[in-house]
């Protein structure tokens, strides 16, 4: 089989988080990199490309490849590159068939999934199939979820390293500071909802990506939303906690080896007192019941950007932020360890950083050949490991880890 054309093809790079993610690429990677943006429309391509000529002109554009998203062309599309960065959304909508050719081709790929039902779905259907042909397939590498899973692995990694033993459980506390969500991310949660109701956001599974043998007891959750912890405060409801605890039990479930046969992951949201939290809680609640009923849909639809827009990054960068806070536990109870991650800027800027750098990552590992002694699979964002959390750290992202009472 001939070598790849490219290192990276983005495809859907047109859109929002597209159009950040190809500036990302054109600002930070290097001349040599070899990458295309790839989508249906040529005009929006050319505009695009020319857009990225003015942030740094001393290099080549990206090629620019027409595609569309049935099987023939999809196919063709991904054995030209190392890695396909997938932000054709919504994914349960247009995605399956590239999940498809990858794990079928061969192919790396890395997506900004949130849509947690859709990832649980595909698991089944191509975590085999990608572990055949050598593909690392990471769904959900943006800010939902790779902050909880790598700092999860980071200190399952510690206390392991510490104490020889594994780690029962994980708590985690994470703030959200948003002041604007792009018009494909909120239609795509409408469009989720849609498909799949609400009953895995009002009653979820944080185990829904796990194989049913290996599942270990769900963590008790307040049903009040209030909990107090030892290390982290008074906790409460958390809707990104949804997605992250689904990813990282996965990873926990893959790396028995690290994080231990009955490891759980739990997160939720800081509060500052007992009445904040029960309110919050039953204030989410109440959204999520009103995302049952199509009229509320449609004004939520109508107030949000068109799908492919957004708010300016740049401006929301000055008023947006993510922390979590994470706690864990050895199997022997004896020994803690602490973490943290932080990011000051934009939410959308993040994601876009935390997957072109995986994607990053994975470019590097084929090159060496690491990914075929890594294992293909539809697996998670830890998986990348210790390179993932330093190249990210040089980007801005704050990750740090310490053992308790040392």
């Amino acid at each position: 089989m001939p070598p790849p054309d490219f290192d990276i093809i983005i495809l859907g790079a047109t859109g929002y988080t597209g159009t950040i993610t190809a500036e990302h690429i054109t600002s930070n990677f290097p001349s040599t990199f070899s990458w295309a943006i790839a989508g249906r429309s040529l005009s929006r391509l050319h505009k695009l490309s020319a857009h990225l000529q003015t942030i740094r002109s001393d290099r080549s554009p990206p090629t620019i490849l027409q595609s569309s998203l049935d099987r023939e062309d999809l196919h063709a599309l991904v054995k030209r590159t190392k890695v396909v960065m997938n932000v054709v959304g919504p994914y349960n909508r247009y995605s399956e068939p590239v999940l498809e050719a990858c794990a079928s081709e061969g192919t790396h790929y890395v997506d900004f999934s949130t849509e947690t039902p859709w990832i649980a779905s595909m698991i089944p259907r191509y975590h085999e199939m990608a572990k055949k042909s050598g593909a690392i397939m990471i769904p959900a590498a943006s800010n939902s979820s790779s902050p909880p899973d790598l700092l999860a692995w980071l200190i399952a990694s510690k206390i392991r390293e510490t104490t020889g033993r594994g780690t029962k459980e994980i708590v985690a506390s994470g703030q959200l500071n948003m002041a604007g969500m792009g018009g494909g991310s909120a239609h795509t949660v409408l469009d989720v909802v849609q498909r799949y109701g609400i009953g895995w956001m009002w009653k979820p599974d944080p185990f829904c990506m796990v194989p049913r043998p290996q599942r270990p007891a769900t963590p008790y959750r307040s049903p009040i939303g209030y909990q107090k912890h030892e290390d982290l405060g008074i906790l409460t409801t958390n809707l990104p906690g949804i997605s992250n605890m689904a990813i990282v039990n996965r990873s926990a479930a893959l790396h028995p080896e690290i994080y231990g046969a009955d490891f759980t992951y739990t997160e939720l949201a800081p509060a500052p007192n007992a009445p904040v939290a029960i309110f919050t809680h039953m204030l989410l609640k109440l959204v999520i019941l009103l995302l049952a009923f199509p009229p509320f849909r449609f004004l939520v639809r109508s107030l949000s950007y068109e799908p492919g827009s957004g708010p300016a990054w740049h401006e929301m960068g000055k008023k947006e932020s993510v922390m979590i806070d994470a706690v864990g536990v050895s199997e022997d109870g004896k020994t803690k360890a602490k973490g943290r991650f932080a990011w000051k800027g934009a939410v959308a800027h993040v994601s876009a950083i935390l997957v072109a750098e995986a994607a990053g990552v994975l470019v590097g590992w084929r090159e060496k050949g690491e990914g075929e002694r890594a294992g293909g699979g539809m697996v998670t964002p830890s998986k990348l490991g210790e390179e993932l959390v330093e190249r990210l750290r040089g980007a801005g992202c704050l990750f740090e880890v310490e053992v308790l009472g040392d």
